[in-house]
């Protein structure tokens, strides 16, 4: 073979191979693009949303935003409800204590549930038509995907934290927190939150759920604001029977901004004699906020056979918080109108 026929030879060689390398990404292979848009799209469509952030916590958000479930909120495990445009938190008191309240004020708030704020919305943040769109602004085209095999054995593309099934029907696997929200994040701590559709079978579980959540809140706090309250007006009834009543007038004011709330008073009173030793009594109601309120309390000591008079006491102390007003059957019915009755 002569050198000018070898040389093109190896010419024809390299232009051939060239040609295959270019051609390769063309050819047959899944659609990343299709895998994410079906995948948000479906999202975006469904009644019921749970999320599963990891640990414990999981929760379930509705079109619409209703919540109800566990939020990882700071390394706590808190109960969360959403209803009627407000968030409700059952919190143990370390949760309190975290923002700012005094120790013994919130282990009273550890116990009931309480109306409270987040840095974000859990349920217009995790609302899956919410979640669709802020997935599809945080993802954008130029992304590359990875390929990649969970430990479960599911086929996903993985961009930037956000995994889609490779194979249809498309969904969405899993999300990391950072890609939601800054404000989620940080709440939350860095995590893949699961993602797993309810499906309709499962609306009537969720509602009952949410159904049993409602009739658990009772009256609950109001976290933030302040009920200041002052005593103006004390007086102690006594009578030959042993029988004495310790009445108390106060006014209460509320600091801070407490909608759709009242005060919830409680009185505290110790009823003492050094012939007749001593007994506590109490009362507690609700009452408007920012107005004169009047509480009382009883108690009966025995008295001694001889006659003769002993001299009593009272020592009464009025705490005051505000809580929230609610409606169970209306939340009620709005659930009924997202799940279904």
């Amino acid at each position: 073979m002569s050198r000018w026929t070898v040389t093109a030879f190896l010419a024809l060689v390299a232009v051939l191979t060239l040609a295959a390398c270019e051609a390769s990404p063309s050819g047959a292979g899944p659609d990343v693009r299709a895998a994410v848009d079906g995948a948000l799209g479906a999202l975006a469509d469904e009644t019921a949303v749970t999320y599963e952030p990891g640990g414990e916590a999981a929760f379930t958000v509705t079109g619409n935003g209703l919540v109800s479930g566990v939020l990882p909120i700071r390394g706590q495990q808190v109960r969360a409800l959403r209803a009627g445009g407000d968030l409700y938190l059952r919190a143990p008191a370390a949760h309190w204590q975290a923002q700012g309240m005094a120790a013994d004020r919130a282990v009273e708030y550890g116990t009931r549930w309480a109306r409270s704020a987040l840095g974000f919305d859990p349920g217009w943040t995790f609302a899956p038509p919410a979640v669709a769109r802020a997935l599809r602004a945080a993802v954008p085209d130029v992304v590359r995907p990875v390929r990649t095999t969970l430990a479960d054995g599911l086929d996903v593309f993985d961009l930037s934290g956000l995994r889609v099934t490779a194979i249809p029907p498309y969904r969405v696997v899993s999300f990391a927190s950072a890609l939601l929200a800054p404000a989620v994040d940080q709440t939350f701590g860095p995590a893949q939150i699961g993602v797993r559709p309810v499906p309709g079978a499962g609306l009537g579980a969720v509602r009952r759920e949410f159904d049993d959540a409602v009739d658990s809140l009772g009256q609950p706090f109001v976290a933030g604001p302040v009920v200041t309250t002052t005593v103006t007006g004390h007086t102690l009834d006594c009578g030959a029977s042993g029988s004495c009543t310790d009445t108390v007038h106060v006014d209460t004011k509320l600091l801070g901004n407490a909608p759709k709330a009242s005060a919830r008073l409680v009185l505290r009173s110790r009823v003492s004699s050094p012939k007749l030793g001593e007994q506590d009594c109490g009362q507690e109601l609700v009452a408007p906020l920012d107005t004169g309120t009047t509480l009382s309390c009883s108690v009966k000591f025995s008295l001694p056979r001889l006659g003769g008079s002993a001299k009593v006491a009272a020592a009464p102390m009025v705490t005051a918080e505000p809580v929230a007003t609610v409606d169970p059957g209306e939340l009620k019915r709005e659930a009924a109108a997202a799940l279904g009755r």
